[in-house]
């Protein structure tokens, strides 16, 4: 008849068996449970054979089980599960360096000029090289000098570029009125 120390053995072994398998077989959790039942089963057997025997297997078992979970998580991306999913930037073109994107991402701080009227989108010319590209913040006619401010994913933000040779805030004869200060006048259509 097997005694409860063997018992103890035999369990962890198994447990240890149904933890390899883990790292194999997809198994939604299965044997993951299989493993932490025979693993607590082995403690139950280790204190039925003896408490002291008992209390020393478990400072044993909380030594030992972190190790092994250290080399399964090492192990684990080399085996045929694991290189299925985990990613490997080699294997997967979305995780590659994407030249256009590194290209584009250049441009920024670049100066050129419209080719087309831009009133959300259109033309640009920068060092002779055509580009699509979106005017941040205002409708650009044809033929204006512009900057690249910015990305929006692989299209360019342009903004017209800033003169200041010929600032308008410094120059007292280029004075806009203040909008604010005018009076409103209604003009009334039926009179």
């Amino acid at each position: 008849m097997i005694n409860n120390l063997t018992w103890t053995f035999i369990c962890f072994g198994i447990g240890i068996f149904f933890g390899l398998m883990e790292l194999f077989v997809p198994s939604g959790g299965v044997l993951s449970f299989l493993t932490l039942a025979a693993v607590i089963a082995s403690l139950v057997f280790a204190f039925l054979h003896d408490t002291f025997f008992g209390a020393v297997y478990v400072f044993s078992l909380v030594l030992v089980l972190p190790c092994l979970f250290w080399l399964a998580v090492k192990a684990w991306p080399h085996t045929l599960i694991g290189r299925r999913v985990l990613l490997n930037p080699e294997d997967d073109p979305a995780l590659r360096p994407n030249a256009d994107l590194l290209a584009i991402k250049q441009m920024v701080g670049k100066q050129g000029i419209t080719r087309s009227r831009m009133v959300f989108s259109g033309q640009i010319e920068i060092d002779g090289q055509r580009y699509s590209a979106v005017s941040d913040m205002e409708m650009l006619d044809a033929g204006v000098q512009i900057e690249v401010v910015g990305l929006d994913g692989m299209t360019m933000l342009v903004r017209r570029k800033e003169d200041n040779t010929n600032n308008k805030k410094t120059d007292p004869t280029n004075q806009t009125p203040n909008k604010i200060s005018e009076p409103i006048t209604i003009e009334d259509p039926f009179v």
